[in-house]
């Protein structure tokens, strides 16, 4: 259920009311953070001006504490803000404007997949990285339905972490390939992939449209999608506004789940 942080004393601080242990989670990562500039280099795919700009939403403040270090470790990382509920998460994304939103999926006095889905209605270019110790499949159904644009479990690696967190952030859907896997199946076996509609059968879409479409499924940016098919970035884009309007959706979370449901996909 954790990143295998060491929960370690680090210092004390006097305050008003006496000493207190202010506890930090140090992650182990080896040479990984050594390296964090190169990371950086290989997920973002392109270099950015300005870091990544994270809001952290968890109701553990311990976990917090530990996920914000192990991230700031990342040059390609800022995190401006954290919330410990999901209406917070909701208040700080306004205030905030981040690039990406890592949510826990279960807090009080709003659930992560509620606030998700408020997040994305009023603020369509902020990305949503579900976090979450559970990974069953209704649960993963309802984070992407609700406009999350990936979702990882707490027990991943370190580098999954800010993998997943870069991907969120240039666009890319991120999701484990085990658990793609098992909601195709599970959309198929309990009849959710129900007959796809005229508008939306896979002579509807071109032999760009459907590799594009592919190549999303699997996580790739725009960038990879154009050099994996030799056209351009700015083509790709063209063409997954096109998705996006054949399927009547608002993003790429939602198009990969539509296809699902229709089989249009080949996982």
């Amino acid at each position: 259920m954790s990143f295998q942080f060491d929960a370690v004393p680090v210092r004390k601080r006097q305050t008003q009311t006496g000493t207190v242990l202010v506890t930090s989670c140090v992650a182990r990562m080896g040479s990984f953070l050594r390296h964090s500039r190169l990371a950086f280099s290989y997920y973002a795919g392109v270099a950015r001006q300005e870091p990544v700009r994270v809001v952290l939403a968890d109701d553990h403040a311990v976990f917090r504490l530990g996920l914000r270090g192990l991230l700031e470790e990342d040059e390609g990382i800022r995190v401006v803000a954290e919330a410990e509920t999901g209406r917070e998460a909701v208040e700080r994304a306004h205030e905030f404007h981040p690039d990406v939103v890592v949510m826990d999926a279960r807090m009080p006095d709003m659930d992560g997949i509620e606030a998700t889905q408020q997040i994305k209605a009023e603020l369509p270019d902020t990305g949503v990285l579900m976090l979450s110790a559970f990974s069953d499949d209704e649960q993963v159904l309802k984070a992407l339905e609700a406009g999350a644009s990936g979702y990882l479990v707490k027990g991943e690696d370190v580098q999954a972490v800010f993998s997943a967190i870069h991907n969120t952030a240039a666009g890319a859907l991120h999701i484990e390939p085990d658990i793609t896997q098992r909601i195709l199946r599970r959309l198929v076996t309990q009849g959710r992939a129900e007959e796809p509609p005229r508008r939306s059968r896979p002579d509807e879409l071109t032999e760009r449209e459907m590799n594009v479409l592919q190549l999303m499924a699997q996580g790739k940016r725009n960038r990879q999608i154009a050099d994996t098919l030799g056209i351009s970035e700015r083509t790709v884009g063209n063409h997954v506004n096109r998705i996006l309007r054949k399927f009547q959706v608002r993003d790429r979370g939602q198009a990969i789940m539509y296809a699902l449901r229709h089989r249009l996909l080949r996982l």
